[in-house]
């Protein structure tokens, strides 16, 4: 059985489309296509139901895919082990991050790493939410740290999710604000809402949660600035003319000194801060470490 026909099959049980599956592959579909009906043919099982424009895993598909992707895993750790044997722990991890983590909670994660596997290089893209989880479907990122929220429902099937920790969407004001001196009390969000707005650009999750919010409570959504950088909306903040939404974990080393996070009582919406990475990928040896490293010094930080 060639390692091709699984890969193949594995790209298109990941996104259940023939065609997707072939990009994401770099190759033809009929290709794609020939190589999995031939794969059907050495099983002797049908794989997929295929339909006009879809297909989807049979049972006997969806467990021949835990197989296939066992069998790719434990080629690529024969292959990486032998690699490792001669040269030592050594690769290229490709990762993603928001940018609230990128500078206040990572840095000190990359020196403990590269002090332990100074021969893995990373590779760090920092953008926003959305368009990491699109750049790791593609296969452009081995795996990304990132906030969600549930105001547009779950990530795409293709994607797995290993939660690291939840946090509550926080009012952020300058300690000498009029609401900071309120830090204890019970502050609703018609208290903030009647403060000047200011937000990060549209696209981000915590823009749409506070459009959602003050919509659902008949309060407009006037910004008086928009910001595309969460260190830029943080220095505006630290002026005291105006207030913004973050959760507390974003703006960790900015907090008492010179920003002041407070809860709202009407307002819980929660950030679910994941490492992401795609549901069928075969990672490299120096990715999984990458990995494991970020879920094991995130976590306990966040309590």
């Amino acid at each position: 059985m060639e390692i091709p026909k699984l890969t193949y099959f594995l790209a298109a049980a990941q996104t259940n489309n023939f065609r997707r599956a072939a990009e994401l592959c770099s190759v033809a579909q009929p290709v794609l296509s020939r190589q999995i009906a031939a794969l059907e043919v050495d099983l002797g099982v049908e794989l997929f139901k295929r339909t006009h424009k879809r297909v989807h895993l049979t049972e006997a598909g969806r467990e021949f895919a835990v197989y296939a992707q066992h069998a790719l895993e434990t080629l690529h750790q024969g292959q990486q082990a032998m690699t490792e044997l001669h040269e030592g722990e050594r690769g290229l991890v490709r990762m993603g991050c928001i940018e609230g983590f990128a500078f206040d909670r990572l840095p000190e994660i990359f020196t403990r790493f590269y002090q332990r596997y100074p021969h893995i290089r990373l590779q760090i893209c920092i953008r926003g939410t959305d368009e990491l989880l699109q750049l790791v479907e593609q296969g452009q990122l081995d795996f990304v740290v990132v906030g969600m929220t549930f105001d547009r429902g779950k990530p795409p099937e293709t994607l797995m999710v290993q939660e690291i920790f939840r946090d509550r969407l926080h009012v952020l004001v300058a300690p000498h604000h009029p609401l900071a001196q309120l830090k204890g009390s019970h502050i609703l969000l018609e208290q903030v809402a009647r403060e000047p707005l200011f937000l990060l650009s549209e696209g981000f999750g915590a823009r749409r949660v506070i459009e959602r919010v003050y919509e659902q409570h008949g309060f407009p959504v006037q910004p008086v600035v928009e910001v595309d950088l969460i260190e830029g909306l943080k220095a505006l903040i630290k002026l005291g003319i105006g207030v913004t939404f973050l959760p507390p974990s974003m703006t960790r080393s900015s907090l008492s000194a010179e920003l002041v996070a407070l809860p709202v009582a009407d307002l819980n919406e929660e950030f679910v801060f994941g490492l992401v990475q795609r549901r069928f990928d075969v990672l490299s040896s120096a990715a999984k470490v990458a990995m494991k490293t970020f879920l094991q010094d995130l976590r306990p930080q966040a309590s």
